[in-house]
């Protein structure tokens, strides 16, 4: 019998009474006193307790639901389009909760002045903290799955450029410190194996190596680029 087809565990001993059991013993409560103590024991394989049958219907409950809601919520579950830089957000989040890989994400559009912005994200962060609505970087991820809201460059991202005042800043991240370095145009340092990788595509340095990018391009963000970093020990 299974413990998701009653609401409460009164409804679930209730099913135990027969229609004997009601023609002799008139009193609710009676009856359920008798099941509970006669089928406790040795009745119809034994009558779940109270605790045994909640836990059970929890465990069936999750077992009905959708692979996104078991556990922790993925926002490419809600994932609605074909736009390909929303299918590589969504491709990477199970391997960024799983701390496989962090992901440095390249940004640029034009503000609504038309004045260009960029940023460089740390992925795995924006997704974490979007779960809490009290967080300052706080972004609706499912909105964006669903197209309803637009990524767009922060100042509260690793590196925020704003290309017509020529004003930039930087932020670490609980993945990254970023190293500023010209020559470079900015390397970051992975907290956890302290690979240092840079984030210029077009760099052949010996940080390079500790970084893969690709690019992708989609009518709503333009050409994005995604720096993987394969995480090799988490200190």
């Amino acid at each position: 019998m299974s413990a998701s087809h009653f609401q409460h565990y009164q409804d679930y001993v209730d099913s135990f009474i027969t229609i004997q059991d009601t023609r002799y013993l008139a009193n609710k409560e009676t009856q359920r006193n008798l099941i509970q103590n006669a089928c406790g024991k040795n009745c119809l394989g034994n009558l779940l307790t109270r605790e045994q049958f909640y836990n059970r219907k929890e465990k069936e409950l999750l077992l009905l639901k959708p692979r996104g809601l078991r556990g922790l919520q993925l926002f490419g579950d809600y994932l609605n389009n074909n736009d390909e830089v929303l299918q590589q957000f969504a491709i990477r989040e199970k391997k960024l909760l799983e701390k496989q890989i962090s992901t440095v994400v390249y940004l640029i559009m034009r503000s609504k002045k038309g004045l260009e912005i960029s940023s460089f994200l740390d992925l795995e962060q924006s997704l974490r903290e979007s779960r809490c609505e009290n967080s300052p970087s706080y972004v609706d991820w499912r909105g964006i799955f669903e197209g309803r809201i637009k990524l767009r460059p922060s100042k509260m991202h690793l590196s925020y450029f704003d290309w017509h005042q020529n004003r930039v800043s930087f932020n670490n991240s609980d993945n990254f410190r970023v190293m500023n370095q010209r020559v470079h145009s900015l390397l970051l340092q992975h907290m956890g194996d302290h690979k240092i990788f840079c984030v210029n595509a077009s760099c052949d340095c010996e940080h390079s190596k500790n970084v893969s990018s690709k690019t992708y391009f989609s009518p709503i963000y333009g050409y994005v680029i995604f720096f993987d970093h394969i995480i090799r020990r988490i200190n």
